[in-house]
């Protein structure tokens, strides 16, 4: 494999799909967001969890990632359960580089995302849950400050992966 994937990772409303997307056209790949492929293929991610459920949204999350995870090289924004599934941590580890975006919880983007419902007690619920899923999967960890500042980060640290 020439150039592995980079694959963003980390909690909902982090920046994931805003860095991936800069690293992306820096780097002129094709930038691929999990939630975004979701919502082509099924809709509305709110109206999924409310009509389906969670369940049928992870179902329909992991279709996305292992097919994002298949094509290289490409940058992945992952959704921010994304790698609650292993089998999803593996398929993305096996073709790419798995940089952990984080930044203070107070600061997370909540609008429209059915999990942070619930201000900073939720966030703080849920990155309990996560972090240490986050940190056993990630082979760099870097904090967003600005979107431009975490891009160019990834890009350095990418360079000297390989």
């Amino acid at each position: 494999m020439k150039d592995k994937n980079i694959v963003i990772i980390g909690m909902p409303g982090v920046g994931k799909t805003s860095v991936a997307e800069a690293v992306a056209e820096k780097l002129g790949r094709k930038c691929i967001d999990i939630d975004t492929e979701i919502v082509k293929a099924h809709g509305d991610i709110p109206k999924i969890f409310e009509r389906e459920g969670e369940k049928a949204f992870r179902a329909y999350e992991k279709e996305a990632v292992v097919k994002a995870a298949e094509q290289t090289p490409v940058v992945i924004a992952t959704g921010g359960g994304s790698l609650l599934d292993p089998e999803n941590t593996r398929a993305l580890k096996a073709t790419g580089t798995l940089y952990w975006i984080t930044r203070p919880l107070e600061s997370l983007a909540t609008d429209g995302r059915p999990l942070s419902k619930g201000g900073i007690e939720t966030l703080r619920k849920l990155y309990e849950e996560r972090k240490d899923i986050y940190a056993a999967a990630a082979d760099e960890t870097l904090e967003n400050k600005t979107i431009d500042t975490a891009a160019e980060e990834i890009l350095r640290r990418n360079v000297t992966k390989k």
